[in-house]
């Protein structure tokens, strides 16, 4: 079974109904979207100008009125503040909405998009998920899994690779690194929801 991160939580709590938990499917192009498609575009070309212009032209295709205007230029703002906030992290891109496939015990895997993997001025690696409002994740299950599937893939020690989220409310990354024993907790807990999962499908 594959398991959408963003669903893993609630499997967490009730293994059992891991075959009923489905993340709706993003459709149509909202403001928002626009501001990701630009944000991608940032750190795809390194053009601030172009991205910016992206994303202004993406919301002519939207009403012109009072209340799509002041969202547009609320996105505008984030979008600056954000460009300003990841640049002073001094963090050099690798990808943008990659995807993930963790593979766990008993034909089970984690999927699902990330938002940002970037190289780090220590020569680690900083994994950021997309979060739109201001929630505690750090005790959320995924992101110890994140830090082990990356430290396995870069080949790179734990300590040396940050999980979080950037904070879409607050216009600001969060990040956190793991102790071993911390990990290795996780990766157990992933495996018996793993089998409780397998045992409802048999």
């Amino acid at each position: 079974m594959r398991i959408k991160h963003r669903n893993l939580e609630q499997i967490r709590k009730n293994p059992q109904s891991a075959s009923q938990v489905i993340t709706p499917a993003q459709r149509g192009k909202t403001m928002v979207r626009y501001w990701d498609w630009a944000v991608a575009n940032f750190h795809k070309e390194q053009d601030a100008k172009s991205a910016l212009a992206y994303l202004i032209n993406g919301f002519s295709n939207f009403n012109d009125n009072r209340a799509n205007n002041q969202k547009q230029e609320m996105l505008i703002d984030k979008f600056n503040n954000y460009l300003d906030e990841y640049n002073n992290l001094n963090f050099v891109n690798i990808k943008t909405n990659s995807r993930l496939n963790i593979d766990i015990q008993h034909k089970n895997s984690i999927t699902g998009e990330v938002f940002r993997i970037d190289k780090t001025p220590e020569n680690g690696f900083a994994i950021a998920l997309m979060s739109r409002t201001d929630d505690i994740w750090v005790t959320q299950l995924r992101f110890p899994l994140l830090q082990i599937y990356y430290s396995n893939y870069y080949k790179c020690p734990y300590d040396l690779i940050k999980v979080g989220i950037y904070n879409f409310e607050k216009e600001i990354h969060e990040y956190t690194s793991f102790e071993e024993l911390e990990l290795n907790h996780a990766w157990e807990e992933i495996i018996r929801i793993s089998s409780k999962i397998n045992q409802v499908k048999l």
